[in-house]
């Protein structure tokens, strides 16, 4: 493997990581701040989640050029 490779690599699952421990850590704090409990908190908090998370993913893919969605491509 490059060097340019492995760094993409690292890059990748560095980001991912990072993406993964915000959005979890902003669900809950959604959670906490609006009482949320029950079915209902859960099904909000993980909406929030996955707003976020690929929110990251998607900032990750326009500044660090690593592409995760590649639908919109030919």
């Amino acid at each position: 493997m490059e060097t340019g490779q492995l760094k993409k690599v690292i890059t990748l699952i560095a980001g991912i990581l990072v993406a993964y421990l915000i959005a979890s850590a902003l669900s809950e704090a959604v959670g906490i701040i609006f009482h949320l409990t029950g079915p209902a908190g859960m099904v909000i908090s993980f909406i929030v989640y996955a707003v976020i998370f690929f929110a990251m993913l998607n900032l990750m893919q326009k500044y660090a050029h690593i592409v995760f969605f590649s639908f919109d491509r030919e």
